[in-house]
């Protein structure tokens, strides 16, 4: 993360400035969620949504104390429970507010251990009478939708057993009919659950699809012009050094007049396919124009980009296409932060660069031709 200190071990992401704080969750939020079709990379959601059901659980609890009728017999529990709500609240909110996102396996341990701190507010708001009964469904909620199943099923048996918990202690939990409730409650979780998991692997999947189509060149599979803005924006945020390559084809036009648009978009196929095979997992190869493609290479410096440049200019000169010959590529590139301080100046340099090396190969070109 541009700007970032030391990495904290316990969480994903590192700290930030504080001027940076409120833009931090915009960017977390922004960024593609599931990007690998993982249903639970949720970003910072689960802490913020954590730390604002505790807040109001907290706030909530600590007011319904003033209505008629409310249980005041641990008054001084109930107190001191609802501090610690607003506070793991306030605490979970501003992780997310600071990017800072817990691991799921992390996740799930809090969670679990946060159980036993449930239960004991079930019993100082009254046990099986408690008004905190309903929000059980905040807890169930919230393991249902970002929580796997192999975490989620044993938290939700802890839930069960907490909400279950008056049977033990309450006398009067039989005579009010808890049992019943603590039955219907457990088939009421596990329906939810069941629900929330079907629904988001259908959200998650008609979200890997819309992406697909709106930020996928559909000719040649690679990143399209939206799908390259994003991702060089992301990646502007996020990295403290990276490059940008352009490179297009050299008369392309001729291939096109000569051989027909199909020889042509074969080439385009290609090309991409050649340049598929040399990029790093993390570099996002687009398609921005008729035959211009961009690299965006993250943590990339000078001498890595001469690398990966000669690296794909041999893979695209090996290509063998039959009739059309050697295919011409020019390549230019840009470096940040040191060519431009954001990403608008960075593409302006590559492409002025771009331009400058094509009017310096068609000028030799001439020059060269017999007279």
């Amino acid at each position: 993360m541009r700007g970032a200190g030391p990495g904290l071990k316990l969480f994903g992401l590192w700290p930030m400035p504080s001027a940076d704080i409120m833009r931090a969750p915009k960017l977390s939020l922004d960024r593609p969620l599931h990007e690998d079709g993982d249903p639970y990379d949720d970003g910072p959601l689960p802490d913020l949504t954590s730390g604002l059901m505790w807040l109001a659980t907290g706030v909530v609890g600590l007011a319904v104390h003033l209505l008629p009728g409310t249980e005041h017999a641990h008054f001084g529990w109930v107190l001191a429970l609802c501090g610690f709500a607003c506070g793991w609240g306030v605490i979970s909110v501003l992780l997310g507010l600071r990017g800072l996102i817990m691991p799921l396996g992390q996740r799930a341990l809090v969670t679990a251990a946060m159980m036993p701190v449930v239960g004991l507010a079930l019993w100082a708001s009254g046990g099986a009478t408690s008004y905190l009964q309903p929000v059980m469904l905040f807890v169930c909620l919230f393991v249902a939708w970002f929580f796997p199943p192999s975490m989620g099923w044993p938290l939700m048996a802890l839930l069960v057993a907490v909400y279950a918990s008056p049977l033990l202690y309450d006398p009067d939990a039989v005579a009010y009919g808890y049992p019943a409730r603590a039955v219907v409650s457990a088939m009421v979780v596990i329906g939810l659950t069941l629900t929330m998991q079907f629904l988001k692997r259908r959200l998650v999947a008609a979200e890997m699809r819309q992406r697909e189509i709106a930020e996928r060149d559909p000719l040649t599979a690679v990143a399209n012009r939206r799908g390259f803005d994003l991702t060089l924006a992301r990646t502007h945020e996020l990295e403290q050094q990276y490059a940008l390559i352009l490179f297009d084809f050299d008369d392309f036009k001729r291939i096109n007049d000569v051989h027909g648009h199909p020889v042509g978009d074969a080439v385009l196929i290609a090309v991409a396919q050649a340049a598929r095979g040399v990029i790093r997992q993390n570099d996002c190869l687009a398609r921005i124009g008729g035959d211009e493609f961009a690299l965006i290479a993250p943590g990339a410096g000078r001498p890595g980009v001469v690398r990966l440049v000669r690296a794909l200019g041999e893979a695209i000169h090996s290509i063998q296409m039959p009739g059309v010959g050697y295919v011409g590529v020019t390549f230019a590139w840009a470096v940040a932060p040191e060519d431009a301080g954001d990403p608008a100046e960075l593409m302006t340099v590559a492409d002025e660069r771009l331009l400058a090396r094509k009017r310096e190969a068609k000028t030799r070109a001439s020059e060269n031709a017999p007279v």
